[in-house]
C-alpha cells in the first residue's frame, strides 16, 4: 500500500516493537518517534492514528514502558488516547496475534520516578480492553472497540520478595508499597472463527 511503513514481507512472522527506543527486540521491527531511524527502527508517532500499517498485518506486538507516557488527553473525536492506542494495536494485529505490554507498577517508586510519566496504571486496567469484561461490568458504553483476550496480567516482584514463601509474597504484594516492579500483560486478538 502506498505510504505504508514497510515491515517484513516474506513468510516470516511480522513482529513490531512499539516505542522501542534505539534497540528493538531481536527479530522485531522497531517504531519510535524519537529514536534515530535505522534499518531496524522506523520513525512513527504512536499517538497519531491510523498508523501506516495495514489492518491485520502484524503477528506480534511488543510494547515496553510506553503506555505510562500516553498523555491524559483525547483524540479529535473524543476518545481517550490510551484506549485509542489499544484500538490501533488491535486493528493491526492479525487474528490470533499477540501483544505483550510492560509498564511500571502503580505500587512502585518506578511509576513515579520518571517525570515524563503521565499515567499510573493498575493491572486491572487491562480488563477494559476486553468487550466481554466491559459488558459484564456494565461498562460497554466506553469508547473503545478492541476485544482482546486477556491471557495474563502479572506483576514482576523485587528479588527480596521473590525469595519468600508464596504466602508471604501474596501478603507483601497486596499490602506493601514497592514490592512489585512492573506489570506484564499478554493480550491476544481472537483467532477468526
Amino acid at each position: 500500500m502506498d505510504g505504508e511503513l514497510s515491515v517484513v514481507t516474506d513468510t516470516n512472522p511480522v513482529r513490531v516493537d512499539l516505542a522501542c527506543g534505539q534497540t528493538p527486540r531481536e527479530g522485531f521491527t522497531g517504531y519510535d518517534l524519537h529514536a534515530p531511524e535505522t534499518d531496524r527502527v522506523k520513525r512513527l508517532d504512536l499517538l497519531r492514528f491510523p498508523w501506516p500499517l495495514a489492518d491485520a498485518s502484524v503477528d506480534e506486538l511488543h510494547c515496553s514502558h510506553f503506555i505510562e507516557h500516553i498523555p491524559m488527553a483525547e483524540t479529535a473525536d473524543g476518545q481517550d488516547l490510551l484506549l485509542a492506542f489499544f484500538d490501533e494495536c488491535f486493528r493491526v494485529l492479525k487474528p490470533g496475534g499477540t501483544m505483550t505490554v510492560i509498564w511500571p507498577s502503580l505500587k512502585s517508586v518506578r511509576a513515579f520516578q520518571d517525570p515524563t510519566h503521565r499515567r499510573f496504571i493498575p493491572g486491572e486496567t487491562m480488563g477494559y480492553l476486553s468487550a466481554g469484561w466491559r459488558k459484564a461490568n456494565a461498562l460497554d458504553h466506553y469508547r473503545v472497540a478492541c476485544d482482546f483476550e486477556i491471557r495474563s496480567v502479572a506483576p514482576t516482584i523485587h528479588q527480596d520478595t521473590a525469595l519468600r514463601s508464596a504466602e508471604a509474597q501474596a501478603w507483601m504484594v497486596q499490602g506493601m508499597w514497592d514490592r512489585t516492579v512492573d506489570w506484564h500483560a499478554v493480550l491476544a486478538k481472537p483467532a477468526a472463527p
